[in-house]
């Protein structure tokens, strides 16, 4: 144990006196994990814009009468999402294809008949084309719930006053019924925003059930942090390749140390380096970003735990099989910058296809970033992210054992 713990440390003293790899370790990490939160979260103070993202609806009038036309009409005043109108007597059919194709995430489909069943008063159904596997879907939708609703009490209320002149006066004439409705109507237009009595809704914590996480530095801390300690850790494999160059690990082979020990050392000192780094972001997100990390200190250790073992795994593997130092660079920019854009730590996977979602779970950062997520933005428990940690062990344990397999010295 004793000759293990003297290598780890003599590794780390070489790293502690390399400036340029400190300035990788640190610097790099907490400038990005600013510049991605910013990113994220709409832009900071400062010049930047504060205007409301507004989305585009795909609209299809079928309409034969004006009660079509005054729907869009108030759904555009809303001023929260654009409107694509398409023209023609098979607008509804195209909406659908468009969003079925991909190229429109939603669409409103407003039936031939919806001025005549109105007038009836008779239920109506607009049809909502969505896909699902798009963020815009949802804020049009609730766009057009809002409208609706408004739309709804205007009509309540013109029917209302009519009802209730004629309880207390008897039937009131066509044009005095007319004119009570439309007053009681723009009585409620008038008055619906700002409403009369209002709800202040105080955060206490996460929702646990949401589909897309938190953004801003709520996504960026966590991202960047296993960014960074992949990144720096494939990179790392390289020291494995220059000691064989340089004969260090075959001039070590030669003292009484075991091979189980050299390897041991060789993963425990990539390991105490991923874990420094790793909290250390921590640390700078929680104090200078205002980052919640959870309320399982013991889930955020043992996902922090199982991740950076995984990749000093698969960093003493990559340096055992590179047979150069410009090999094993290569290796280590292309695995490590492509488990990221397929893990979700560029952007959530959430809001990719499923398809895209497959392939990100099967490299560890797809694993450990869902993990992050149920801390971070769903405050779940430990039971909350054993799964995700099962599963990064056992990456951790499956690149541990192929690296031993591969390991040499020569």
């Amino acid at each position: 144990m004793k000759k293990i713990l003297v290598i780890i440390a003599h590794n780390l003293r070489l790293i502690a006196a390399d400036r340029s790899t400190l300035f990788w370790l640190l610097a790099m990490p907490i400038a990005f994990t600013f510049v991605l939160g910013l990113a994220f979260s709409g832009g900071g103070g400062g010049g930047g814009s504060t205007d409301p993202v507004r989305y585009g609806l795909t609209v299809a009038n079928l309409d034969r009468g004006p009660q079509g036309e005054a729907l869009l009409a108030a759904i555009e005043a809303a001023g929260k999402i654009d409107l694509l109108p398409i023209d023609g007597a098979d607008a509804g059919d195209t909406a659908l294809e468009l969003v079925q194709k991909g190229d429109r995430s939603a669409a409103l489909v407003i039936p031939p008949d919806y001025s005549e069943r109105l007038a009836r008063r008779e239920r109506v159904t607009l049809t909502f084309h969505r896909n699902p596997e798009r963020m815009n879907p949802y804020v049009t939708r609730q766009a057009i719930d809002e409208v609706l609703t408004r739309l709804r009490a205007e009509g309540t209320a013109g029917i209302g006053a009519r009802t209730a002149y004629a309880e207390l006066r008897g039937e009131p004439p066509p044009e005095l019924a007319e004119r009570l409705s439309s007053r009681a109507s723009a009585y409620v237009a008038e008055n619906w925003d700002p409403p009369s009595v209002t709800v202040a809704a105080e955060r206490l914590g996460r929702t646990a059930g949401s589909d897309v996480p938190s953004m801003g530095f709520n996504h960026s801390s966590p991202a960047m942090a296993l960014m960074y300690v992949l990144l720096n850790g494939l990179m790392m494999s390289i020291a494995l390749v220059d000691e064989r160059r340089e004969r260090t690990l075959a001039r070590l082979f030669t003292t009484p140390v075991a091979r189980s020990s050299i390897i041991v050392a060789n993963l425990g000192w990539r390991f105490v380096i991923g874990m420094l780094q790793m909290w250390i972001l921590i640390a700078f997100g929680g104090l200078a970003l205002g980052v919640d990390w959870g309320d399982s200190p013991v889930g955020l250790v043992l996902v922090t735990v199982t991740y950076v073992a995984a990749v000093a795994g698969l960093s003493v593997l990559l340096g055992s099989i590179s047979r150069s130092s410009r090999q094993a660079q290569s290796a280590a920019l292309v695995l490590s910058l492509t488990m990221c854009a397929l893990g979700g730590l560029w952007w959530p996977l959430e809001i990719t296809p499923k398809l895209y979602q497959a392939a990100g779970h099967a490299v560890p950062t797809g694993w450990a970033m869902d993990a992050m997520h149920n801390l971070v933005s769903r405050g779940y428990s430990l039971a909350g992210v054993a799964p995700q940690a099962l599963v990064l062990a056992l990456f951790a344990i499956g690149f541990t054992v192929a690296a031993t397999l591969t390991f040499r010295h020569e």
